[in-house]
């Protein structure tokens, strides 16, 4: 009779804990509905850095991100304007709504207004993640490509700088043999066709997958240049922007950067890389001139950095094409030049940083090494 009770007394109280149980969840579920996409935001961060590489180089980059980027180019053909205006418009609704709630009578207290927006941010981190930031996890290019990067000593950076001096006043005499200025139309004639095709050129080289209708725009003067950025990539519509008033000779390889970044690359360097061996390789006398000219400005910079004297050795020796050219990009640059630059510089670089480029806005200028590796790699 004692143990037929004790098993009586058990069974209660293993129900009661069952209803405790079950209690305790239905009061956490709601809870965990209400963080979920905070949550999520988290749960992708951790993931990014602790999945190994080969995982998202196989089942997101060449994987789901193909499928994300036919769904956001179908997009693209089915609007017949930039998709990017629909998506800046509706933040700028939502932020004008939240901005006009503090003006209500009774709002929602302020803690429960600053969930509201961290829950907005989490989703649209989370969005992010889906849509094209898991790439920041993939396999490094030069991995892929078996690329020796090394760091280049002053006498092989002074070598490698005279030799695309050399390379860029031999096409700058085969398109334009006087002191004159470059026609722009060569620049931009059919910019966006002739840039997709060069690109895809250079990722079937490298046996990359790639897309052969993305959409890429110009916006309007200075838009992006107050924050001392060039192009930018968004990947909740899937398309690339470059700024108009990026000097006409510069604009193709900034357009090809983009179009790489839409083609799931996410480091700028990479992207660098890429844009200036789709332009050297092209048909297109032009093209490979922008290459070589935006790769030695790059060179040019870091020469500067290391040693001032070299570098002004090297421009007072120049073909005087080549200096009148470089003066002329020098001057432009100069009117399009805002105090405003240092902000977006630092907010660059804080992202940057955040999704683990650990060089920040540095890492555009690791293109350098890549270019130098390739070429000797060949």
């Amino acid at each position: 009779m004692c143990v037929f009770m004790l098993l009586i007394e058990k069974a209660i109280d293993f129900r009661l804990k069952i209803l405790i149980s079950n209690a305790y969840l239905a009061t956490m579920i709601p809870s965990i509905r209400k963080w979920k996409w905070i949550l999520l935001a988290l749960l992708c961060i951790v993931l990014l850095y602790s999945v190994p590489a080969s995982f998202w180089e196989q089942y997101y980059a060449s994987s789901f991100f193909i499928l994300v980027r036919k769904l956001l180019d179908g997009l693209g053909q089915l609007i017949p304007f930039p998709v990017f205006i629909l998506f800046l418009t509706l933040m700028l609704i939502l932020a004008i709504r939240w901005f006009l709630h503090f003006f209500k009578e009774k709002p929602k207290p302020f803690l429960q207004r600053c969930f509201t927006l961290f829950s907005f941010f989490g989703f649209m981190l989370s969005l992010f993640f889906l849509l094209w930031g898991f790439n920041y996890g993939r396999i490094p290019l030069e991995d892929k490509l078996k690329l020796s990067i090394k760091p280049l000593s002053n006498e092989q950076l002074i070598q490698e700088t005279e030799a695309t001096i050399q390379n860029l006043s031999t096409l700058r005499k085969s398109i334009k043999s006087d002191s004159g200025s470059i026609p722009q139309i060569i620049f931009i004639n059919n910019i966006d066709n002739k840039c997709q095709s060069a690109l895809d050129s250079t990722l079937h080289q490298f046996n990359y997958p790639f897309s052969s209708n993305l959409n890429a725009y110009f916006v309007p003067n200075d838009f992006l240049m107050v924050f001392g950025i060039g192009g930018i990539y968004i990947p909740f519509t899937g398309e690339g922007c470059v700024d108009n008033a990026v000097y006409y000779s510069r604009k193709p390889f900034y357009f090809i950067h983009e179009m790489a970044h839409a083609n799931g690359f996410t480091q700028e360097a990479d992207c660098n890389f890429l844009a200036y061996v789709s332009c050297i390789q092209s048909k297109d006398i032009s093209y490979q001139y922008c290459g070589e000219l935006n790769y030695l400005l790059y060179l040019l910079a870091d020469l500067k950095e290391r040693n001032k004297s070299s570098y002004d050795k090297l421009l007072d020796t120049a073909p005087k094409l080549i200096q009148y050219d470089l003066n002329e990009i020098k001057t432009y640059y100069q009117e399009h030049q805002f105090k405003t630059a240092k902000i977006g510089d630092a907010i660059n670089n804080l992202y940057l940083k955040f999704m683990g480029v650990k060089d920040g806005v540095k890492n555009y200028d690791k293109m350098v090494l890549l270019v130098y590796a390739w070429k000797n790699s060949k």
